[in-house]
């Protein structure tokens, strides 16, 4: 049996200890990040007292948290979006920040209104007499610049593998879509475009949660963000598909090829556990344990059920069941696919691999289920996420309890859960038929 995952998991290749850009542009660096002098003098001074604000509460995430990969990430981005904005304010200290500095950038993400082109305009007006302000506005230069690549990229990017071969995926939080850039005119200022209200909250989770740590930490006096109330989240239904699309999805892979038997068993294993994409990206071969029999010390025979180890958000593990499908499925992928696509490769322990023999990545895996979404007539808007909406679903439908379900899903709350025990419209039409004495006339 494996030892748990230790909370600091390794980041990907080429990534430091956050395995994110920091807010100054440069990675943090490895585990001896902690230790200021490692970074350098050049480093040091580059950075404003924001920026390195910041650094210390993405650290924090990572080592005191035991926060995801793509969590930090999607804090990191935030963050810079925000300690640059208030470098066009002036403002390159956390100390300084007010509360209504604070709204102005709630409102700056709703309607934008500081082209990419002004952020590096802006700080000239910042911190002038202070001893350090020509290092100050280079490092504040160096983040605008961070800033607008990556905003521009953001639409396009891959996430690729974006693994270490020894290390695992991030999980994926509830992020909000990718900031993108609008079109405009060559040579003319552009603004981002205006994030939704859950985009919006996200953001200010991040600053909220950055402020109330500086004060923690005793890094500032004051947290002018605890006043600022972010916008409720739309709580929207989540989109689940009926048993009959399921099984014509399922139905879609070429079982006589190597790749048809590899995404098969991936829509089989996704449907059968209600695992998020990146927690099945993340499952190596001994996590995985089939149906098998064994004989007690009083000679009875003993069924163990199918089952697989998942790794969810925080690191946490839990046991998921597998059912007979699934493990016929994966159990043909072992034998009849998987050693022909390893072949390619260096070696790994992953249970899914893409072409070239490596850890299956989030990318391929979402076009697999695309393509199989497409040739099963699925609408538009079914995605990765949705198999584990139906698994959920179908579980209630079918009578389990949903303290059940919160356990599979890996739902720290039971909020979380309860969401798919609301009715849909159909389901809501269907039980007044049923139920109302006047709801059509009986023969």
């Amino acid at each position: 049996m494996k030892q748990a995952k230790s909370t600091v998991s390794k980041a990907p290749r080429g990534a430091g200890l956050l395995g994110v850009t920091s807010s100054a542009g440069s990675s943090v660096l490895g585990s001896s990040a902690l230790d200021s002098s490692s970074l350098g003098a050049s480093h040091q001074e580059a950075q404003t007292p924001l920026q390195k604000a910041v650094d210390q509460y993405l650290i924090h995430l990572r080592v005191e948290r035991g926060s995801s990969e793509h969590t930090i990430a999607s804090y990191a981005r935030d963050l810079r979006r925000y300690s640059t904005y208030m470098a066009t304010l002036g403002v390159i200290d956390p100390e300084r920040i007010t509360t209504a500095q604070v709204r102005s950038f709630m409102r700056e993400l709703a309607a934008p209104t500081v082209p990419l082109a002004g952020f590096v305009a802006g700080f000239e007006a910042g911190e002038k007499d202070n001893q350090n302000a020509r290092e100050a506005r280079e490092a504040q230069e160096e983040a605008a610049e961070s800033l607008a690549l990556m905003i521009a990229s953001e639409s396009g990017r891959g996430t690729g593998n974006g693994r270490a071969e020894k290390g695992r995926v991030g999980q994926p939080e509830k992020a909000g879509a990718p900031e993108k850039e609008t079109p405009t005119v060559e040579g003319s200022p552009s603004l981002p475009l205006p994030l939704g209200s859950n985009s919006i909250a996200r953001t200010m989770a991040a600053v909220r949660g950055a402020h109330a740590f500086w004060v923690s930490a005793l890094i500032v006096p004051t947290d002018p963000a605890a006043p600022v109330t972010p916008p409720k989240n739309v709580k929207r239904l989540p989109k689940a598909v009926s048993v009959e699309d399921i099984q014509r999805l399922l139905a879609v892979p070429d079982r006589e090829t190597a790749t048809g038997l590899r995404n098969r068993a991936i829509l089989e294993f996704l449907y059968a556990t209600g695992a998020r994409v990146s927690e099945m990206l993340n499952v190596d071969i001994d996590d995985v344990h089939f149906e098998g029999t064994l004989t007690d010390e009083d000679g009875n025979q003993v069924t163990l059920p199918g089952y697989v180890r998942l790794f969810g958000k925080g690191n946490k593990e839990r046991l998921v069941p597998i059912g007979s499908y699934a493990q016929k499925a994966i159990q043909d992928y072992l034998v009849r696919a998987r050693p022909s696509l390893v072949a390619h490769g260096k070696g790994t322990a992953a249970l899914f691999v893409n072409g070239r023999g490596g850890r299956l990545g989030r990318q391929g895996a979402w076009l697999i289920l695309k393509e199989a979404a497409e040739a099963a007539g699925l609408s538009s808007d079914f995605s990765p996420h949705s198999m584990r909406h139906s698994f959920a679903t179908h579980l209630l439908q079918g009578g389990a309890d949903i303290r059940v379900v919160q356990e599979l899903l890996g739902h720290a709350s039971i909020a979380t859960t309860q969401v798919y025990t609301k009715v849909t419209p159909e389901g809501l039409m269907e039980v007044y038929r049923m139920a109302h004495p006047r709801a059509h006339e009986r023969g």
